[in-house]
């Protein structure tokens, strides 16, 4: 809520987000570019209190389903821009040209603008830039640059589950959860098969995508809508498959054994990061249904393997510690204080 006080970390100091800031979102989202921008500006929204007001590059549909889903959808583009004259611009999109064009455009009003960006991608001159990505990041921004998974903007409710103890005696559970876009729900049905079949009893549940749902996964796959977030059905999977964005990331944050997955070409440097880190176990791209067998293989693998689970959680925990969207909210507040 307007008003409310938001950490820097865990431990740090406590930032008021001032009352009545108004924020705008410029987002790019649709089934070929996936929705975790989308989801990532609604959970910054979260951490500083404010509507989800979001401009997003996309066909109607995509529009229509977002509003559908809480968003509050502007629909005219830079002349939105104008009329609302926020106090802060926040842009998240992979294509430079694209993102560039409202810079400039908020430039010319005097509104701050941050940017979020993943692996180094699409820079552009805004005010402070954030890159929360393992690995390469991007080296950006007029005045602020926040880089590294402390940064990683994540939905609020990740922080909090991981505060709470663990719940012992859970039967296992698998989540696949591999974005909301096309690419991923093809494979997500063939997945569910193979893990049913090399683990009989075994209870797979399947995040269905913003536009698609998954293939046929046999009788012990259960589709599962979370539109308001993957945190809670995370927190039940013993192991989770997920692909290389947002939800990767809360998965290590709630320190939940992963097989990580690329479905787009860019997500294979997370994937790659992440297994370097000793945070995930690579499943290297997801293109086949042989690949998914692969895939499916390694969660099995992890199943059976109680050291190797409690390792895994315990380096991804480390690495990301869910606190992003607080500290971003955090400098966003600055930001604004100082424009």
């Amino acid at each position: 809520r307007p008003g409310d006080r938001v950490g820097d970390s865990g431990s740090g100091p406590v930032m008021p987000i001032p009352s009545g800031m108004t924020v705008m979102f410029r987002v790019a989202a649709g089934p070929r570019v996936g929705f975790g921008h989308l989801v990532r500006c609604r959970s910054l929204a979260r951490a500083l209190g404010v509507a989800p007001a979001v401009s997003i590059r996309g066909t109607a549909t995509t529009c229509r389903r977002a509003r559908g889903l809480g968003w509050q959808v502007l629909p005219s583009g830079l002349r939105d821009l104008a009329r609302r004259r926020p106090a802060v611009l926040v842009i998240d999109d992979p294509c430079q040209t694209a993102a560039a064009v409202w810079v400039r455009a908020a430039r010319r009003l005097g509104i701050a603008v941050a940017s979020i960006h993943d692996l180094g991608l699409a820079p552009v001159a805004a005010d402070l830039s954030i890159d929360g990505s393992v690995g390469r990041t991007a080296n950006c921004g007029r005045r602020t640059k926040l880089r590294g998974p402390r940064f990683a903007v994540l939905d609020p409710a990740v922080a909090a589950i991981r505060r709470e103890p663990p719940v012992a005696g859970r039967r296992p559970c698998v989540l696949i959860a591999l974005g909301g876009g096309i690419r991923g729900q093809h494979h997500a049905g063939a997945l569910g098969r193979a893990l049913t079949a090399a683990h009989p009893g075994l209870t797979v549940r399947v995040a269905a995508g913003f536009t698609a749902s998954p293939g046929p996964g046999g009788a012990r796959v259960r589709t599962v809508w979370a539109p308001n977030g993957l945190a809670g059905e995370l927190n039940r999977a013993t192991v989770a498959i997920v692909a290389g964005g947002v939800t990767l990331y809360e998965a290590c944050a709630l320190g939940v054994p992963v097989v990580a997955t690329a479905v787009t070409t860019p997500q294979a440097a997370t994937v790659q990061a992440m297994s370097r880190a000793g945070a995930a176990v690579s499943g290297g791209r997801l293109d086949r249904d042989r690949d998914a067998r692969r895939i499916a293989a390694a969660a099995a693998a992890l199943l059976d393997d109680a050291p190797a689970r409690r390792t895994l959680g315990r380096r991804a925990r480390a690495l990301v510690d869910g606190q992003g969207a607080h500290r971003v909210a955090a400098a966003l507040r600055r930001l604004v204080d100082a424009a």
